[in-house]
């Protein structure tokens, strides 16, 4: 079956805009596509390699050490991006004929973020001669100077903004460590490791390494991987990501992904053939998560590597588990926070500009999504701090749109200077520690920080949408065009629509969800529709509706084999 745009590029190939259904003119305007051509994801348009900084110089040190044959050690990171980006270097090396290759990823609780001094010293006794940070490295000044003392080289890819410094790395291959850099600004940890791999390949085909047993590899087999991680760690999906994250999921889709992903897609109830972006962020990327945030992120590593159906489905199963246990941690903290929040309601919590939490038993794996369930809550940068056990806070936090998270900490430091001990991150999410009776003069200076430097205008939460739909669109044949726009992601999200109902049947799902059967139409031909509104408070889940009023998207559900549309509510307005 043939993409809208692949029907419309078949048909004529100046075709453009003006040749869409309106509403798909709406959806793509508004999120700055102006022609079709900008749809048609084709591995073919992604950013030429040699636009990356520094890739070339770090393709002919690694392709020495491949020829070599010396030990390699992937460093990797403790998040989805970080554990996707390491299996990919694994796969794509020994694809290349790389006998000697390893990996090591962090603990969250005895290393903290990056390439540390600790996790510096448990790679020096592996003895490598080289080292690939992945997701990682760009602040990791300590541990790689001890590593480099050591004779080893380190090669930094990285995506995370960079201070006003660079680590004495080898070589650093990181778009945002450069300030004249534009493209390639928003490709995920693993986007910039698929590129290194891509460009180590072509300099062992230079050197004439892919002869007789070794033969070159198609890499394209590694973009289920770059999928994952880039939807996975909320990178913008500018025009590179979504070629990357289609030509992904095309694969996904059609069963040419691993093993591990595989299993993961079954655990999480989901199916292959209709498998998209939404399903990646919703039930891969926090089951691969959960592993880093309570674990060891090893384990993910491990099912995304598996090549045995058995054991990746052993290690999805796994992850499922702790992905279970995340989700009872998590909503214990969120009804700490809210209790914490009740109380700064009464004290004025409507007149402040960001939120800080911290309570000392707080898990400092799940703060952070702590902090993003708040920040969508309040609309409002959410920072939420546990305890270490070394005493010292480690907090996470999360941003609105036009509220650059790393600067505005990047501003508190400079005024309580060591207070921050250290802190990373990018405009969306950043992650900080703080000394231990640091937190009341930090909570202070944040918010009069935010206060100052955020323009008011950000704190207004209008529903952004596509409009309305009329009721003769309320079809299959609608939502699966609508859907073949996607992928859908950060700053290019999932079209959305603004509608009045009535409800000819209601259902509590799991005393939280509210399952919907809605007449989209008074003409007898144009069938209802179910829809579906996850986590709805009691007031909405007691009230008889009769007549009711959403914003909410157009999807396909597939149910034992039979597809539907079915409305995703994103919100309710109670009538």
């Amino acid at each position: 079956m043939k993409t809208l745009s692949e029907r419309l590029v078949a048909e004529d190939s100046l075709a453009e805009l003006a040749q869409l259904h309106p509403v798909f003119q709406r959806v793509l305007s508004a999120r700055g596509i102006t022609s079709i051509a900008q749809t048609e994801y084709k591995l073919g348009n992604i950013l030429q390699p040699g636009l990356i900084h520094n890739l070339s110089a770090a393709a002919k040190l690694l392709a020495d050490k491949v020829q070599q044959q010396q030990l390699i050690l992937v460093f990797g990171d403790y998040d989805a991006d970080g554990a996707t980006s390491t299996a990919l270097c694994i796969r794509a090396l020994t694809m290349m004929g790389h006998a000697r290759v390893e990996y090591l990823m962090p603990d969250r609780f005895a290393d903290g973020y990056g390439l540390s001094l600790s996790a510096a010293e448990r790679i020096g006794e592996l003895q490598p001669d080289c080292v690939i940070t992945v997701d990682n490295g760009i602040a990791s000044f300590d541990g790689i100077a001890l590593l480099r003392k050591h004779g080893i080289d380190v090669i930094v890819t990285d995506h995370h903004l960079a201070a006003d410094q660079l680590p004495n790395a080898s070589v650093i291959v990181n778009q945002n460590a450069w300030a004249e850099e534009t493209e390639g600004i928003n490709l995920a940890g693993v986007g910039i490791a698929f590129y290194l791999m891509l460009a180590l390949r072509s300099q062992l085909r230079e050197s004439e390494w892919f002869i007789d047993a070794r033969k070159e590899p198609n890499l394209a087999s590694c973009l289920d991987l770059v999928a994952v991680g880039t939807v996975a760690d909320l990178v913008p999906l500018d025009y590179v990501n979504r070629i990357l994250v289609h030509e992904g999921l095309r694969r996904i889709r059609a069963g040419a992904c691993s093993q591990g992903i595989q299993a993961l897609i079954e655990v999480a109830d989901k199916h292959l053939d209709n498998f998209t972006s939404t399903d990646i962020a919703f039930a891969l990327a926090p089951r691969i998560n959960a592993a880093g945030r309570l674990d060891d992120i090893t384990v993910g590593v491990q099912c995304l590597l598996a090549d045995d159906p058995v054991r990746a489905q052993g290690l999805a199963r796994e992850l499922n588990h702790i992905n279970q246990q995340r989700k009872h941690i998590q909503q214990q903290i969120v009804d700490e926070a809210m209790q914490q929040l009740k109380t700064l309601d009464q004290q004025g919590l409507a007149s402040q500009q960001a939120i800080v939490l911290y309570q000392p038993d707080w898990h400092e794996g799940i703060v952070g999504i702590v902090a993003a369930k708040l920040k969508e809550k309040y609309h409002r940068p959410c920072i939420v701090f546990g305890q270490a056990e070394d005493g010292s806070l480690k907090g996470s936090g999360r941003s609105i749109s036009g509220i650059h998270l790393r600067d505005m900490l990047d501003a508190v430091d400079k005024r309580i200077p060591g207070k921050i001990l250290k802190f990373g991150g990018h405009a969306m999410a950043a992650g900080l520690s703080l000394i231990a009776d640091g937190y009341p003069e930090f909570s202070a200076i944040f918010e009069s920080v935010v206060a100052k430097l955020a323009d008011p205008n950000c704190f207004t939460n209008n529903i952004e949408y596509d409009g309305e739909l009329d009721s003769d669109l309320f079809s299959l044949e609608f939502a699966n065009d609508l859907q073949n726009l996607s992928p859908w992601g950060q700053r290019f999200p999932a079209p959305s629509f603004i509608g009045e109902f009535e409800v000819l049947s209601q259902k509590v799902l799991a005393h939280k969800h509210l399952k919907l059967r809605l007449l989209v139409s008074d003409d007898p031909h144009i069938p209802a529709v179910d829809a579906i509104a996850f986590f709805q408070p009691p007031a909405v889940l007691e009230q008889n509706h009769q007549q009711i009023r959403i914003h909410y998207e157009l999807s396909v559900n597939r149910f034992r084999g039979s597809d539907s549309v079915q409305l995703l509510v994103r919100d309710i307005v109670l009538m």
